[in-house]
């Protein structure tokens, strides 16, 4: 089966184009210096629209997870179980980015991670996380 694949919209198709080119890009604020997650027109702190496409470093903690083990949508039976993290990225405190899990580790709060990208498509990326380390 094919994998499920976003529809990227006029905010976020950066976003996705990034992670199909090996990168984590988010935006940033060219007024205040604020990073800005999920993608917007407008700065989420102080509502400038002067926002860049910026590279991360891509590394961050386990802020909380979630871990399926029932099977929800065909799509994603051959995944589970599986769990998604959510990462705090060191950029910034307030951003925190979903993702799968790509480890055997059992994720905690504070767990070191560092984000992976594949291609899916030309245009479409994917974003997991791995134990950083």
């Amino acid at each position: 089966m094919a994998p499920v694949l976003p529809i990227p919209d006029r905010d976020s198709e950066p976003y996705w184009a990034a992670l199909a080119a090996g990168r984590l890009e988010l935006q940033k604020c060219l007024d205040c210096g604020h990073w800005t997650w999920p993608p917007r027109p407008i700065c989420s702190f102080c509502q400038s629209d002067h926002l860049s496409w910026r590279e991360v470093a891509g590394t961050g903690e386990v802020h909380s997870w979630v871990t399926t083990h029932n099977v929800y949508s065909a799509a994603f039976a051959q995944l589970v179980p599986y769990v998604t993290l959510l990462v705090r990225l060191d950029e910034q405190a307030d951003i925190l980015i979903p993702g799968q899990f790509r480890s055997v580790v059992e994720p905690y709060q504070g767990l070191k991670v560092r984000a992976r990208t594949e291609p899916l498509t030309d245009q479409i990326g994917e974003l997991s996380w791995e134990v950083d380390g």
